[in-house]
């Protein structure tokens, strides 16, 4: 079967800079440029991509789609529970296939059936690393700090891609969506970049006044800058 991709230039155009998607994803610029690039260390040794081969080279396509942000950012939490690099390719290899998608780890089926598929990946590709744990009988789950992730994203009705995410939870009024503030963290139903939030109040302007100028609830832009700035 052929690959299932999705037509939404704001979802799949190169938005982020490499700077840009490190710092929401919390790792470093070199690490999303290993993970989307490959590398070869000094001793030579040759890493692939995480994601497959990617076309062109990397001056030509140093930039990140909204999509590949999603899935960088899964990525970094499976890292957190040092599952090894190699063991993510490969997982990610198997979900691609098994569910002929090219964003895999930016789909709905990570969180709906993605305990049960890497379950069998783990079966079939015996290795150090388990991206499941066992939570009920014939019941896996993915780790805790991966589902966490995963809550956070909102998915689109249509294709079942990623289609925002909120970076600080739920509970902070800060989203990530491509299709509005150039991808940037925004005031959730707003548009209002949170950088130009942060640089005013850094400027010693109060909750208030910037509450004020941008119609919002003090108490929301004093939520918002306590979490971000």
């Amino acid at each position: 079967m052929a690959i299932i991709s999705i037509d939404d230039r704001f979802r799949t155009g190169k938005v982020y800079t490499i700077r840009q998607a490190a710092d929401l994803a919390s790792v470093s610029p070199g690490t999303v440029r290993n993970w989307l690039y490959g590398t070869t260390t000094t001793e030579g040794y040759e890493m692939s991509p995480i994601f497959g081969d990617k076309k062109g080279g990397i001056e030509e396509t140093a930039r990140v789609s909204f999509l590949e942000l999603a899935e960088l950012i899964v990525v970094a939490r499976f890292r957190k529970v040092r599952i090894k690099l190699q063991r993510i390719r490969d997982a990610h290899s198997f979900a691609r296939r098994e569910w002929d998608l090219a964003y895999p780890f930016a789909h709905l089926n990570l969180t709906s059936i993605g305990g049960h598929v890497l379950r069998e990946f783990q079966e079939e590709v015996p290795g150090q690393g388990r991206f499941v744990v066992l939570s009920a009988p014939n019941q896996y789950v993915l780790p805790g700090i991966v589902e966490n992730e995963l809550e956070r994203f909102d998915y689109s009705d249509a294709d079942r891609f990623v289609t925002r995410w909120h970076p600080y939870g739920r509970d902070i009024p800060v989203v990530v969506d491509p299709h509005y503030g150039g991808g940037k963290p925004t005031i959730a139903g707003r548009g209002v970049s949170v950088e130009i939030l942060c640089r005013r109040w850094k400027a010693g302007e109060s909750f208030a006044s910037i509450a004020r100028d941008f119609r919002l609830r003090p108490p929301e832009v004093e939520a918002v800058l306590q979490r971000v700035a």
